[in-house]
């Protein structure tokens, strides 16, 4: 609705944020990646302006139609404000960004705000790139700085970030006492108070007395080295503490805008790392720890201690996850506040270099039941008589009714049982003379992920089995990993659909 001021008042419940207000005499910046991220605390800057009856000069690089429009959207109308003046930034300094340009624009707008009755004077500046060669700190820029808090300027100015150089972007930081972050006028850590006058001058008198003293010129000048020296570490110093204090400022935005990316999604998400301990979570996956009574404090915490029902190859299927790399989906289900629900858990992977550093857990609600996994019934067998040919377990393959590869993780052929050459019409010799299982396998990916069929690690990939006369079926192959390095092998037993 319309308020008293003319300003455009939504009707909604009032915000838990203030209203972004900027003491008169002030000064303050903001700094953003994207235009877009601007025209919020651009409006509510404005509006204030026009609440405490300043006058407002507004110097912007975007063009005065869209900048009218986004203004517009958020409830501000240019047009019906004569005390807010627009003005393309390139217009007003004509390409000069010397500080007696800027000098003269304050003292004439003050003046021009004086004699037509306002009550303050508000100026807001999207910073140009031609000030990237000057310095915030240097003496003349000090100078402007007292003379717009002599006039009483309230000044905003706009950094933005993709296009200024990060050095002049530290600098500016450190000498704003106050900065606009979320729409929301805070004090800067950041700032460094300028000193009155730079500290070479306060020792100047003292350089020239020494220099006039003939004994002691050695001592003055060790004294001259040392103090430079000082004032160049202390410098350095100081913009370290800048970019580090930047640098931690840049992470919890980057923290907080992963947990609201996390909470906006309705399926239970977690990370654990290699101890299996939980280290984030979603709102979906505290609420869920919260209806099964275990607590929603969970940093920290084993996966089996918030998910007791887990069944017991659970650790062996995130072990493997963490040895192989492979992202994998398991089909099972979880104890839910109403009973057993059906779900598909996705575990992916994170690298850290050429390792596991930790596992994203996504689970989504799932309706249809388990796979079967009678394939998978006599692998410990397998990998025996794989591992040790000669073992108790010895002729396990051969005998086996099912077709079944070996192979290592390229997909070079090791070993093949006779099941397989049946199904194939071929001997054993020219299976493994095909030499890869792209002779006669096609794994049909789907999404391009592997299936665990339940919790014990089992993984199954639909696939096509071609036989010598190129006769199609298709097939539900089952992967098993054994051993590491070179000598890791891959144990693939085929399920022909009949």
């Amino acid at each position: 609705m319309i308020g008293s001021n003319g300003l455009c008042e939504a009707a909604s419940p009032a915000s838990s944020k203030p209203a972004l207000a900027m003491p008169p005499g002030e000064k303050a910046a903001l700094f953003y990646h994207r235009l877009d991220d601007v025209f919020d605390p651009l409006a509510d800057l404005l509006k204030d302006s026009i609440r405490q009856e300043e006058m407002c000069k507004l110097l912007f690089r975007s063009p005065p139609s869209l900048l009218r429009e986004k203004l517009r959207a958020r409830g501000l109308d240019l047009d019906s404000h004569p005390s807010i003046e627009a003005i393309p930034l390139e217009k007003t300094i004509q390409g000069n960004c010397s500080r007696s340009n800027f000098k003269e624009l304050m003292q004439s707008f003050v003046q021009k705000a004086k004699g037509m009755g306002y009550a303050g004077t508000r100026l807001i500046i999207n910073i140009p790139e031609e000030l990237n060669t000057h310095s915030p700190g240097e003496g003349a820029w000090l100078e402007l700085d007292d003379e717009r808090d002599e006039l009483g300027v309230t000044m905003v100015c706009l950094y933005d970030m993709t296009s200024l150089s990060p050095g002049f972007l530290l600098r500016s930081l450190a000498s704003y006492p106050n900065i606009i972050m979320d729409g929301v006028l805070c004090r800067n850590f950041y700032h460094i108070p300028r000193r009155a006058k730079p500290l070479e001058e306060s020792y100047r008198d003292l350089f020239e007395h020494l220099d006039n003293i003939k004994e002691e010129l050695d001592i003055r000048e060790k004294e001259r080295r040392e103090r430079s020296m000082l004032i160049d570490m202390n410098r350095e110093l100081q913009e370290e503490i800048v970019h580090r204090r930047m640098v931690e400022f840049a992470l919890l935005r980057a923290e907080n805008n992963l947990r609201t990316m996390l909470d906006a999604m309705p399926e239970m998400v977690f990370m654990i790392d290699r101890e299996l301990r939980v280290t984030i979570g979603n709102h979906t996956f505290v609420k869920y720890l919260k209806d099964m009574g275990p607590g929603t404090s969970y940093e920290g915490r084993s996966v089996f201690e918030l998910f007791p029902d887990l069944p017991n190859g659970a650790g062996k299927l995130f072990n493997e996850v963490f040895h192989f790399a492979q992202q994998s989906i398991i089909e099972g289900y979880l104890n839910g506040k109403f009973g057993p629900l059906a779900v598909e858990t996705r575990l992916v992977p994170v690298m850290m270099g050429d390792e596991v550093d930790s596992i994203v857990v996504i689970v989504l609600p799932k309706g249809a039941t388990v796979q079967d996994a009678e394939s998978w019934r006599n692998i410990d067998a397998l990998k025996n008589d794989v591992l040790d040919p000669a073992g108790p377990a010895a002729g396990s393959m051969d005998s086996y009714p099912i077709p079944i590869v070996v192979t290592d993780q390229d997909g070079a052929i090791h070993q093949v049982n006779m099941a397989l050459c049946y199904e194939l019409g071929c001997t054993k010799q020219e299976v493994l003379a095909m030499g890869r299982t792209t002779g006669f396998l096609e794994f049909q990916m789907g999404e391009g992920k592997p299936r665990r069929i339940n919790a014990d690690g089992r993984i199954s990939i639909p696939s096509i089995i071609i036989g010598k006369g190129g006769s199609r079926n298709e097939a539900i192959c089952y992967l098993a990993f054994i051993g590491k390095g070179k000598d890791a092998r891959v144990i693939t037993t085929i399920n022909i659909k009949r």
